[in-house]
């Protein structure tokens, strides 16, 4: 009843900020829910908007908000708070609400904000902002850009589904289908190819990414077609996942961070460190050196990427995961991430 109540009066304020073009008070929607808790009027405001996953997806946004949470835990004169986002229609009036809010800086997370982002911050120079998984062709010089190579991440543990897999059967499951997520497919796919070329891997997408429900539907058919390993890219969607793994003692991989509570099958997690990104570039903004007009893309060699070295793995997959890590980050392997790409890896390895 309280999840319900939350999303009605959420849903009640966006169309209330609509109403006056844009609005003067943020969403409320609060990550840590402590909207009944008011800062001290002379700390400075970080403001974060999620996308449609909402905060505890469990997956990048709760990652972001992990972020922010330290920073205002940990920085004097500073606080964070959050706006919960319920459709594609709550990006710009969340994102003008954390503006009127007088936020110093503003976060969009996810890349489907990337336009509204762009619209908003061009519409306030003044402001800060910063997104994560976009880097516009255009570069304003009031926003921060941060993108990952998650194929390189996911290449690991598709690598650890490869070598762990008995039915030489393998998932994955995206959320939406874009330029972003088929990074993850591509990457894992060719982790899993790199050390079983014979093991078939399983590609769907949810068309969601808060579909709990039709996460463990498809990945309750993949474990059908004898999947023993699956691997989610896809919000809160793979919190369905994850029980359709537990339930069938299937092996699940989690995404963007440790998921290793949504299931004791939790083979390994591939790691974005989302929440490196959110608590860093609002530490640079705090410290006067905020770094708008830039792009920070990390992977591997950056520690923004990487993977749970989780119980289950024996000590001689993790052996041979370490070697081609450090050949990536070393530039001797170069790690696909377009689909076409994946074809000629297949055909040259």
């Amino acid at each position: 009843m309280k999840k319900f109540f939350a999303l009605l009066m959420a849903v009640v304020m966006v169309f209330a900020l609509a109403a006056c073009g844009g609005g003067e008070e943020p969403a409320d929607d609060n990550g840590d829910n402590g909207n009944d808790v008011q800062p001290p009027e002379d700390d400075k405001l970080v403001y974060m908007v999620t996308d449609m996953g909402g905060v505890d997806d469990e997956s990048f946004n709760q990652s972001a908000w992990e972020g922010l949470t330290r920073f205002k835990n940990e920085i004097d004169g500073w606080t964070a708070d959050v706006i919960e986002s319920h459709q594609e229609d709550d990006y710009t009036p969340n994102l003008r609400a954390a503006v009127s809010a007088d936020a110093e800086l503003v976060w969009a997370i996810g890349y489907m904000m990337a336009e509204q982002l762009d619209a908003v911050a061009a519409d306030n120079p003044d402001g800060n902002f910063a997104i994560i998984d976009s880097a516009s062709e255009e570069l304003l010089d009031n926003v921060a850009y941060v993108v990952f190579k998650e194929h390189e991440g996911s290449f690991l543990v598709g690598m650890i589904a490869g070598l762990m897999t008995e039915s030489d059967t393998i998932g994955f499951i995206g959320g939406m289908e874009g330029d972003l997520i088929i990074k993850f497919e591509s990457g894992f796919r060719a982790g899993v190819h790199a050390v079983n070329p014979d093991a078939e891997v399983l590609v769907q997408y949810a068309d969601s990414w808060g579909d709990t429900a039709r996460g463990n539907q498809i990945a309750t058919n993949m474990i059908g077609q004898g999947a023993d390993v699956i691997y989610h890219a896809a919000g809160g969607v793979g919190i369905g996942v994850a029980e359709a793994c537990d339930d069938n003692e299937v092996w699940f991989i989690g995404v963007d961070m440790d998921q290793s509570h949504l299931t004791e099958y939790t083979l390994t997690s591939m790691i974005k460190r989302v929440d490196t990104a959110t608590y860093e570039i609002s530490k640079q903004l705090a410290e006067g050196n905020f770094p708008g007009g830039t792009v920070r893309d990390l992977g591997l060699a950056e520690e923004g990427v990487g993977y749970v070295q989780s119980e289950h793995i024996p000590s001689e997959v993790i052996d041979q995961v370490e070697d081609l890590k450090q050949k990536i980050i070393n530039g001797e392997l170069e790690v696909p991430f377009t689909r076409d790409a994946v074809d000629e890896f297949k055909a040259n390895n």
